[in-house]
């Protein structure tokens, strides 16, 4: 005899899926995201993206594969597109939730003098550049009363390698009528000890401003767990 499944059965299989999710976000909901276990989390996030899928499964596997949630949310767009069961369009809500992340802290940060903020910076920088494979610099200028006006990313490079072009640091402070600037990097290899190439890169971006009387506040590097600032060094140019 043949073997089919009913449209009946296939609708109690939707229908116990959206039981589960309905569930899921009602505990969320009521208990908060501590209630949920690490899985959950991904799992509730996907269930906007993938409304009619069982979404346990692929969170089980996106976790199992980059072992947190962070590092989930902070995976290549390209690379979460090709995982099993997720698509450009799903996947990407992953990167839309560390950016609207990055996006808060950094129009929270506009608000307040970098003098009493920079916690703020730090946790703004790390989300965007301490979980990158290969590195990145940025800069981050300020007006004259110490608001945060602009972050732009001036570099880009291998896993061990970023060029640093200070006339390009200085072309964009320009445009945005900086006053002065931050530069940041990150070492995706996790050591935050500062490099003789980072103390040479710190030494030619305070040259470049002092021609532009555009002074550099610091050079701060991160990794995906800390972050050192140069200007704590006793080397710090004078």
């Amino acid at each position: 005899m043949e073997c089919m499944v009913s449209d009946d059965m296939k609708k109690v299989g939707i229908s116990g899926t959206s039981g589960h999710r309905a569930r899921l976000l009602e505990r969320y909901i009521k208990t908060g995201i501590s209630s949920l276990n690490n899985y959950e989390i991904l799992e509730l996030l996907l269930t906007f993206a993938l409304p009619r899928k069982d979404t346990k499964p692929i969170a089980k596997q996106l976790l199992s594969h980059y072992g947190t949630v962070n590092a989930v949310v902070n995976a290549p767009l390209d690379e979460l597109s090709d995982f099993s069961g997720l698509g450009r369009r799903s996947a990407a809500i992953f990167t839309l939730v560390k950016d609207m992340m990055a996006f808060c802290l950094n129009e929270e940060s506009i608000k307040k003098p970098v003098s009493t903020h920079r916690g703020d910076i730090e946790k703004y920088l790390r989300l965007n550049l301490g979980h990158r494979r290969e590195e990145y610099a940025a800069a981050v200028f300020l007006d004259a009363a110490g608001h945060i006006i602009g972050t732009e990313i001036v570099a880009e490079g291998t896993v061990n390698r970023c060029a640093v072009y200070p006339r390009t640091i200085m072309a964009s402070a320009m445009r945005c009528g900086a006053a002065s600037f931050i530069f940041a990097h990150n070492h995706p290899a996790g050591i935050v000890t500062p490099s003789e190439g980072d103390w040479q890169a710190t030494e030619r971006l305070i040259a470049a401003g002092k021609c532009m009387d555009l002074p550099l506040l610091d050079h701060i590097i991160i990794s995906k767990d800390k972050i050192v600032s140069l200007r704590e060094f006793e080397r710090w140019p004078i």
